[in-house]
């Protein structure tokens, strides 16, 4: 279940677009429980402002850690960025 705030890239889209979640509405399916997400586009083409809306299904969870401009996420094959520690006890 996503929660207000977490990150996602909504996976129907030719690349991927970093969203923060500013909504979601759970609702029961036979299947069991499922979510209409509403997303913030943090990056994209899209004028400041616009929301998308998705089903949980349809985006997948950004790495923690991956959600800075200064720190983008496309560094790994799959754009997610893993965290690790140095030896100051900073996250890198």
């Amino acid at each position: 279940m996503y929660r207000l705030g977490d990150y996602v890239y909504p996976s129907d889209l030719p690349r991927r677009f970093l969203c923060r979640v500013a909504g979601a509405e759970n609702f029961n399916v036979p299947a069991g429980t499922s979510q209409i997400l509403r997303l913030e586009p943090l990056e994209g083409p899209w004028p400041q402002g616009t929301l998308l809306v998705r089903l949980d299904k349809a985006v997948k969870a950004a790495e923690s850690g991956c959600y800075t401009k200064s720190r983008p996420c496309a560094s790994r094959p799959d754009g997610l960025r893993r965290r690790t520690r140095t030896g100051h006890g900073t996250a890198a």
